[in-house]
C-alpha cells in the first residue's frame, strides 16, 4: 500500500488553529511537533508526503521531520510556486509526480486533514482517512481505526 500523507493538521500535531494569523515559517518550523504514533504506523509502507506547503520549504521541512522522528518519507511533494489551493495542488502532484512513478492502479490510502482534498481523492478514487479528534487515532468518518485499513 502507498500512503499519501498530509503534512499540516495530520503529521504536524501542533498546527496553528485554522483561521489564526499565520506565524512566519521561520518561526513555525522549528517549533513543529510531529505525531510519532503516526510515523510508527506508516513506517512499514511506502509513504509519499503530499503538502500544500510551498516547495521553498521542502528541504528544511524534511530535515525537521527526520531530526525529530528518525524517519523520512520515501518521497515528498510540496506546492509549486504560485499554487495555493490544497486540493488542486495535491491532484496536480498526484497526476504529474505520483502516478507516473507508482501507477494509477496501485493501492493508495490518503491520510488527509482537508475535507475538500478528501473529496478530490474520492473522485479519483482513493480512500482517505484522517486523524481523529484528540489526535491519537485515524477515522474514516464512521469508525475509529487503530491500524491502517487493508
Amino acid at each position: 500500500m502507498i500512503i499519501l500523507l498530509d503534512l499540516n493538521f495530520t503529521l504536524v500535531a501542533n498546527n496553528q488553529p485554522r483561521g489564526a494569523p499565520l506565524t512566519s515559517m521561520h518561526r513555525r518550523l522549528p517549533a513543529e511537533e510531529y505525531r510519532q504514533w503516526l510515523v510508527d504506523l506508516v513506517r512499514p509502507h511506502t509513504v509519499v508526503l503530499m503538502t500544500a506547503r510551498p516547495d521553498t520549504w521542502k528541504d528544511a521541512t524534511l530535515a525537521s521531520i527526520r531530526e525529530k522522528t528518525g524517519w523520512s518519507p520515501q518521497s515528498a511533494w510540496f506546492a509549486p510556486a504560485g499554487w495555493w489551493n490544497p486540493p488542486a495542488i495535491k491532484e496536480h502532484l498526484l497526476r504529474t509526480e505520483v502516478f507516473p512513478v507508482h501507477g494509477e492502479e496501485a493501492r493508495y490510502l490518503a491520510i488527509e486533514s482537508n475535507p475538500r482534498t478528501r473529496t478530490m481523492y474520492a473522485r479519483i478514487p482513493i480512500r482517505s482517512v484522517w486523524v481523529a479528534e484528540g489526535g491519537e487515532r485515524l477515522t474514516d468518518g464512521t469508525r475509529i481505526l487503530r491500524r491502517l485499513p487493508r
